[in-house]
């Protein structure tokens, strides 16, 4: 048992107040022998028990009351692991809460709560109830700590309002232990309101060792408390637009979108999901089978005259509201993003980048001197990025395969449903390979005929391809020239033709290296990601790369219907107007949460204490049934205390009757 007064605990020699009374009554009288009298106590002795244990049972309730009263007077809590050290936290300990806002956090529970409201709800109770008056929150769509006035504070819409980025666990643990060792805070609480997804926790991020030394430092005076919430059987289910683009029949501009629906289990089942453009709705159903299910090319009509329009796709609600939701933008002169890495300068590969698309990514440098950790992604654009393919939709890729950490950056761009296209370097090493494929040799001896769908053409040299692949054009000699795999939701494509000679056939001619593209790009499902759309918390760091230096801060033209959103600018999913500068006419970004969000993978607490060793984790459950208690995860238990005083004074009463004298027989 734990008390928020503990110093009212040094009154408990108090208890031994009825003991000392008693023994001061029984000196009160000296005893005298007489003869007399002697004679009558005999005859009372055989009726002396009864009266003898009744005197003790009175002694004992009335030191009982005087210690329960002392109890209620130091306030015990009904959980001790909160308030083992609770005297400490209304005078001295200050109270860090980190939120984490991310889409996942707003999975509905039991009781109708989120799970963000739902936890935030338990710690402004339990802080209530201790007392905390120093609260700091670290707010994951926020790039600066908070001071909060009270625990009721918590509960305000400012802070129960969903966003739909996602959170940074790493660096805000991070920024806190900062805080908390720059203000010399060595006693404090650590609350961490988070559902612990892996798209939110980061486990490769770099700052967990920070976090470890700063955990160690600041010594076991910091306790670490960390929300868990009870596994529920509700099925959730999540759309995503993975490519929207305009199609000409002959007879009128339409426009198609391919819809994805996720659900987090394997029935199947039919989803309708209603397409809003320009204040119309068509609705189309998904076959949902095995979790997924997808419509490509959905037909949507549009005015005629329009170059610019946005809309949105949207699912019945389910368990949670934050991902039933997708906004796009479609533009008239709408390019895919590209990026382009080569060994060695192709002017071929550079123009048709350019035709077929917009490269926002570049490391054309001549040479091959990469380490065997892989940098050329890491320093493209001539700056180092931690995520350089995060604007990119299909990756363009002449030279040895990706080795070390670019080769770990395009597997994940590929397992997400991005698409990369990969040429032949001018020597190839056939001991590198990227997916178990391997280029091959050379042959530069004769001109041959291959083919690529239904074309047929000549090819005048070719690097052999080795390994499992689709595919997609062969030589006479039945040599693969041209092939691909599918990685996760995306497609490696490979060519072995020479892009590097400008008058060898293959570029000369350019049809086939040119169709050969487009398909590659075209199977990108990273369309949303496209020059028209950001992900939810890009703004913070990219706005001037979106949309220009003094550009307006921009409104939404749309937004998700949630009326309890958060309202920072690029936190919230919609359709944003902005205007760059010097320019009349606005322009239209679509925000959407991370498709990442609808992953149901969680970080276990024993992956936490290996990555942060430094922190012993207090792992405390959220309680989210309909009669679940909303006070907290501790109560004063005063009141029953009391309540056994009362009943203690009720049977010392009892027991301080005079005994009935008994009836004599006549």
């Amino acid at each position: 048992m734990s008390f928020l007064r503990l110093g009212a605990l040094w009154a408990l020699p108090l208890v031994l107040l009825p003991i000392l009374i008693h023994l001061i009554h029984r000196r009160r009288h000296p005893t005298i022998p007489w003869a007399a009298m002697m004679f009558l106590q005999r005859a009372a002795h055989a009726r002396r028990g009864g009266a003898k244990l009744r005197r003790w049972l009175i002694l004992a309730v009335r030191t009982l009351v005087v210690a329960a009263i002392l109890f209620a007077l130091a306030r015990p809590l009904s959980s001790g692991m909160f308030g083992i050290a609770a005297s400490r936290v209304g005078s001295t300990a200050t109270t860090i809460v980190i939120l984490d806002r991310s889409p996942s956090m707003q999975r509905r529970v039991a009781n109708g709560d989120t799970r963000q409201v739902a936890g935030l709800r338990s710690i402004a109770g339990t802080l209530k109830t201790l007392g905390a008056d120093q609260i700091t929150l670290f707010d994951s769509a926020a790039s600066h700590s908070i001071a909060v006035g009270s625990a009721d504070a918590l509960l305000e819409p400012i802070f129960t309002s969903a966003a739909d980025s996602s959170a940074d666990v790493p660096r805000l643990l991070h920024d806190a232990l900062v805080h908390l060792q720059s203000n010399d805070r060595k006693v404090a609480d650590v609350w961490v309101c988070s559902d612990r997804r892996q798209n939110d926790w980061k486990v490769d991020a770099a700052q967990w060792k920070q976090i470890s030394d700063l955990a160690v430092q600041l010594g076991s005076g910091v306790r670490y408390h960390l929300l868990d919430y009870p596994a529920d059987q509700q099925t959730n289910a999540s759309v995503a637009v993975t490519r929207a683009r305009w199609v000409d029949d002959g007879s009128e501009r339409q426009l198609a979108i391919t819809i994805n629906v996720s659900r987090d289990d394997n029935s199947s089942a039919v989803v309708p999901a209603s397409v809003t453009v320009g204040g119309v709705t068509s609705v189309v159903d998904i076959n949902v089978d095995q979790g997924i299910g997808q419509v490509t090319d959905f037909h949507v009509p549009t005015a005629p005259v329009e170059d610019q329009v946005y809309g949105q796709v949207s699912i019945p609600p389910d368990v949670n509201a934050a991902d039933d939701q997708w906004f796009f933008t479609v533009s008239e002169d709408q390019k895919r993003r590209l990026g382009l890495v080569t060994e060695t300068s192709s002017l071929a590969l550079e123009v048709a980048s350019e035709v077929l698309g917009k490269i926002v990514l570049a490391n054309t440098e001549a040479g091959d001197d990469v380490t065997d950790q892989g940098t050329r992604l890491q320093v493209a654009n001539g700056k180092t990025v931690e995520n350089p393919l995060a604007q990119v939709e299909c990756l363009i890729w002449q030279g040895q395969f990706p080795k070390g950490q670019d080769a770990e950056l395009v597997n994940r761009f590929l397992q997400q449903g991005g698409s990369a296209i990969f040429f032949p370097p001018v020597t190839s090493a056939q001991t590198i390979e990227f997916q178990a494929v391997r280029w091959g040799q050379w042959n530069r001896q004769e001109n041959q005929q291959a083919t690529f769908d239904e074309w047929e053409f000549q090819i005048a040299s070719h690097c052999s391809i080795d390994g499992e692949v689709v595919r997609l054009s062969s030589t006479v000699n039945n040599d693969v020239l041209a092939g691909k795999i599918r990685v996760g939701q995306g497609t490696a494509w490979f060519c072995g033709a020479d892009v590097i000679d400008a008058d060898d056939m293959f570029v000369k001619n350019g049809l086939v290296l040119y169709g050969l593209l487009s398909e590659a790009i075209d199977s990108s499902l990273l369309f949303d990601v496209g020059s028209d759309g950001l992900v939810a918390g890009q703004l913070d760091d990219g706005w001037t790369a979106v949309i220009g230096d003094g550009a307006t801060a921009g409104r939404y033209l749309l937004s998700r219907s949630n009326q309890n959103s958060f309202n920072q600018l690029g936190h919230r999913a919609g359709v944003l107007l902005v205007t760059p500068a010097g320019q009349d006419q606005g322009r239209l970004i679509a925000i959407n949460r991370s498709a990442d969000e609808s992953l149901q993978q969680q970080v276990d607490v024993a992956t936490l204490h290996a990555l942060a060793g430094g922190i012993d984790w207090n792992q405390v459950t959220v309680a989210v049934d309909q009669t679940a208690s909303r006070g907290g995860f501790v109560r004063e238990i005063w009141g029953i205390i009391w309540t056994l005083v009362i009943a203690g004074m009720l049977c010392e009463a009892w027991l301080s009757l005079p005994a009935r004298a008994r009836r004599t027989s006549t």
